[in-house]
């Protein structure tokens, strides 16, 4: 028996060391040099987010503590004993709109429906996203619902080792799910108008493109492949519908823990462990806004353990009928995971969905008057627009300093039956960043393009046309700074750009197409860096659980193994911000006056300070509350095993 003891912890730790291995040499961060474009920005409770950390389908402390307390951390014991357990899981999130709130946050109105609205429809939804980011009509109007919802599979393999042959007390646990899980976002789109307009010349390419060359509808562009005007490349990050299989069949994590009884009686023990998580299941790609993750993220986890009992009533003629309490706790640090992931712009919830404009040298001697002084631009629009989601999702170091899962129950055993009625408690800590990866296209220069128009004309707007400089830092997901228009400016000259000056190609004047109105641009454009990224704080989770079980073992059956089988349920509550950036009773109505909406508060990015990226000590600027997230679930489970001396 020594040896099998010998053997099976050596195993366990050849198997942590292959899989560590196994994890680091498919890193697939990008390891060019380190980037300083560490930022913390305000995340406003009620602002969207653009991933969900779930709970990693494996970590599940009442599903380990039911059925089993008979068979383990057992008294004056001096041989090997132990218990393989099964369990077959299915669980399913319910709450759907409250899922939708933390993926899109205050931008919905009502309780699920997210407005799409171009820019020159009239009164227009303050909500309501920009078409003109997604190749729309300019009076295009629709209304998409959501109906989030994850569901998981769960083979769960137990094994629990009493060590008292070697020392009285000392106990061995391995723990390794393999999970089916299928997430499905259920967008639905209502188009109200599909409208009529295309773009006119100079708004997003030299050409007029008609309304036939344009997208039906958002979810159309939202599928990937879609590409309208000077855009080359489509969305290919953050994209509402999988095309392909929405769901992932991995091992979730191989669970592994050393501990030991030190309080160890026949009605009550007290212990402590060491546990390490190995992780198996698949990191985010951000391919997709609501994408299947199986296990934690690809997270490293090391931590202790607790674990305690008390039977406060036996019975003195049949030791097989008692009462007692049981509770099991893990306390863990999650090690940082390079993981692809998709970023907002600072204080622009949602932002990662606007266009960006590429800029480059100017090669057209874009210019204007400044002052009195003819003065050259830094930069002219290169021809090339992109999903801004594009280049804010990169490879980054995601680390959770705490993550908890406590599970107490109240255990009735009457001869072979037993029954379990428990409550359990898992949190964790809001993930952070370091951004010591570097993209692909780190190297390229990219401004907001808001609702600019990005070419002039010469010649009254008649002769050759030339790329401008205009950019739009004040742009959101909602609307540009031209439209609508204000005191009477015409939208098409650029009015509200940065720094906006009327416009020449050398000495020559510059026009909007076709139109004998001078037109403006940014001297100087202003260009983003990483540093404009909400890399702050992430939402924290925490949820509460209730679960019960019941359970018969065949104690009477002759022999060294005694089989047993239960059934359970569970119900599980996750916190969020819901409530507080929504009216408290939904009627799915489109009036949307009814709730409150919040956000962060005004917070100068500006004045963010941040430690050296290295140093993993990034610091929020302002505070936002606590922003908060979590899956909602049920789930029912089938346990069965053999228990052995």
């Amino acid at each position: 028996m020594n040896k099998i003891i010998k053997f099976l912890l050596t195993l366990s730790l050849i198997t942590n060391s292959i899989i560590y291995s196994f994890n680091s040499s498919g890193d697939t961060c990008n390891t060019c040099s380190t980037c300083s474009d560490c930022n913390s920005c305000c995340m406003g409770k009620c602002d969207g987010y653009p991933y969900l950390q779930i709970r990693s389908q494996g970590t599940d402390s009442p599903r380990n503590l039911v059925q089993l307390q008979q068979f383990v951390n057992k008294y004056d014991m001096d041989t090997t004993y132990g218990a393989l357990s099964i369990t077959t899981e299915y669980s399913q999130s319910f709450r759907p709109e409250r899922l939708t709130n933390f993926l899109f946050g205050s931008d919905i109105n009502g309780c699920q429906e997210l407005y799409i609205q171009g820019s020159q429809v009239e009164d227009r939804n303050s909500k309501a996203w920009l078409a003109d980011y997604f190749g729309l009509p300019t009076d295009f109007q629709s209304k998409l619902s959501f109906s989030p919802k994850v569901q998981n599979a769960i083979l769960d393999f137990n094994f629990y080792l009493g060590l008292d042959e070697l020392a009285e007390g000392l106990f061995f646990k391995l723990n390794f799910p393999l999970v089916w899980t299928k997430w499905q976002l259920c967008p639905c789109e209502q188009v109200i108008d599909k409208g009529v307009n295309g773009f006119a010349a100079g708004y997003m390419s030299t050409a007029t493109i008609s309304r036939a060359s344009l997208a039906n509808n958002l979810l159309d562009t939202m599928k990937g492949g879609y590409t309208f005007g000077d855009m080359q490349s489509p969305i290919r990050a953050g994209k509402f519908i999988n095309s392909c299989d929405t769901s992932k069949t991995k091992l979730a994590q191989i669970d592994l823990e050393l501990g030991w009884n030190f309080i160890l009686q026949e009605d009550y023990n007290f212990g402590i462990s060491i546990y390490t998580s190995c992780p198996t299941g698949n990191a985010p790609s951000s391919t997709f806004l609501f994408e299947p993750i199986a296990g934690n993220g690809k997270h490293w986890e090391l931590g202790a353990g607790l674990n305690g009992s008390w039977t406060f009533y036996r019975s003195q003629e049949n030791p097989d009928r008692n009462i007692g309490l049981w509770i099991d706790a893990t306390i863990s640090h999650l090690f940082k995971s390079c993981q692809c992931r998709s970023f907002d712009f600072c204080n622009k919830p949602n932002s990662r969905y606007m266009l960006l404009e590429q800029m480059g040298t100017n090669t057209d001697d874009i210019k204007a008057y400044v002052n009195g002084n003819e003065t050259s631009a830094s930069e002219q629009y290169n021809r090339n627009l992109i999903p801004a989601v594009n280049w804010s999702t990169f490879a980054i170091d995601v680390r959770i300093d705490v993550q908890a899962d406590i599970a107490a129950k109240l255990g009735f055993m009457i001869d072979n039956w037993n029954f379990d009625l428990g409550y359990n408690f898992w949190a964790r800590s809001g993930e952070k960043f370091c951004n010591d990866k570097c993209g692909c296209d780190s190297t390229k220069i990219y401004s907001i393009k808001g609702d600019s128009w990005i070419y002039g004309a010469q010649d009254n707007g008649d002769g050759n046309i030339y790329a401008l400089s205009a950019s739009q830092s004040l742009a959101n997901i909602h609307t540009g700074k031209n439209y609508p228009a204000i005191n009477g400016n015409n939208p098409k000259t650029n009015p509200s750009i940065d720094n906006p000056y009327d416009a020449q190609k050398g000495a020559t004047e510059l026009f909007t197409i076709a139109a004998a109105n001078r037109i403006k641009t940014s001297i100087n454009p202003v260009t983003i860096t990483r540093k404009n990224l909400n890399l702050g704080k992430s939402p924290s989770s925490i949820s509460n659980s209730a679960f019960s079980n019941i359970g018969y073992a065949w104690k009477d059956k002759e022999g060294d193994y005694v089989p047993f089988l239960g059934i359970g349920a569970k119900i599980e509550f996750a916190k969020d911000n819901y409530d507080d950036c929504h009216c408290s009773s939904c009627n799915n109505t489109n009036n949307s006056s009814n709730c409150n909406s919040c956000g962060c508060s005004s917070c100068n990015c500006s004045s963010c300070s941040c430690d050296s990226c290295d140093s993993n000590s990034c610091n929020s600027c302002c505070d936002s509350g606590s922003p908060r997230g979590g899956v909602s679930t049920w789930g029912i489970w089938i346990k069965g095993g053999l228990a052995f001396d």
